[in-house]
């Protein structure tokens, strides 16, 4: 299997959005397949079919999942050939800017049988309002967490030594052969979601030269070291609950990759060590309740993963199955002619 990763995060600030990092600014976009349609139409099993197919057929896959639900898709990216399908519905809605030159519109909405849908109005309008409300107030916890965890990152940055941390990533640098450059990658490896916190963030360990930062204050020291490393083409993984922050980072030329996961191999860097005080205890509360906020956030985004699946069995009593297979396959012919 290729690469995973999540474009979007439920976060402190609601539903965050990195879509535009499915496709590296330095990469050329060739095909953009836009998939619309209702829940339960069969979007992900799509992109499931598109990434098994190309893998098969030996090509370099990245897969994006949902923060939301992490057993399903949002993305797929061919990477040698710059083609991607994507789930473009809310909350990550698109719309083409090049129509026919580079996006196309793959309309599986088209398949509901909307006599059958019709008799079920007064029930999908009564789930999609429970599953609106359920986030709300997942989200609510989240923003009481990130207000909390700015408080915590403020206590240790005021401890860190920034200058120490300077330094190493200036010996990093010399050591692995970065070089100066702006572009950047922006997406996530973790999410808070209906399955508790999932990451991929092991699994980028694979075939690189990994620089673990772990210890209390580790997310601080790491978001400091990995801004400081200057790279062209690096690829930041972000904070699912603070967005503006960096938990990892892969640079994929040097074959290096910067994580605060525990349990992985590789250089050792103990964020203790990047202090020039201790910091106060207060900084441990803060991740405690941050934590238990989390916690009651993933409560309700459970509770959203059941009213979502309700509502998809609906729109599956209504869905013409067929046509979409026989559209799945058309897809999978055209892109072997591609």
């Amino acid at each position: 299997m290729g690469q995973c990763f999540f474009s979007g995060s439920n976060s402190g600030e609601g539903f965050h959005n990195y879509f535009d990092g499915v496709v590296p600014e330095w990469e050329r976009l060739t095909r953009y397949f836009m998939i619309k349609g209702g829940p339960g139409v069969g979007k992900s099993t799509l992109m499931k079919r598109v990434a098994a197919k190309s893998e098969e057929a030996g090509e370099e896959v990245e897969r994006f999942y949902c923060s939301g639900d992490p057993d399903s898709l949002d993305a797929v990216r061919l990477v040698k050939r710059g083609i991607v399908f994507a789930d473009a519905t809310s909350p990550h809605a698109m719309d083409p800017q090049y129509p026919g030159a580079v996006e196309e519109i793959v309309n599986l909405g088209e398949q509901i049988d909307r006599n059958r849908i019709m008799k079920y109005r007064d029930e999908v309008e009564m789930l999609t309002k429970k599953n609106k409300e359920s986030y709300r107030r997942g989200y609510a916890f989240l923003r009481a967490a990130k207000a909390l965890e700015e408080e915590r990152y403020r206590e240790i940055a005021d401890c860190v030594d920034v200058e120490k941390i300077e330094k190493l990533a200036r010996e990093i640098a010399e050591r692995i052969g970065s070089g100066e450059g702006r572009q950047c990658r922006r997406l996530f490896l973790d999410a808070i979601s209906c399955k508790g916190r999932v990451s991929f963030a092991k699994e980028h360990c694979e075939g690189n030269r990994v620089y673990r930062v772990l210890g209390a204050e580790k997310d601080v020291v790491t978001d400091v070291l990995v801004k400081a490393i200057q790279n062209d083409r690096k690829e930041l993984f972000c904070s699912p609950l603070c967005p503006n922050r960096v938990n990892h980072m892969l640079l994929r030329e040097q074959e290096v990759f910067f994580t605060t996961e525990p349990g992985t191999e590789g250089t050792l860097l103990l964020a203790g060590e990047l202090l020039k005080k201790d910091c106060s205890g207060i900084a441990s509360r803060y991740a405690e309740e941050a934590r238990r906020l989390e916690d009651l956030a993933m409560y309700c985004f459970k509770e959203c993963k059941k009213i979502h699946d309700e509502l998809e069995a609906v729109y599956k009593k209504c869905v013409d199955f067929e046509a979409i297979t026989e559209r799945t396959e058309e897809l999978l012919d055209l892109l072997r002619e591609l």
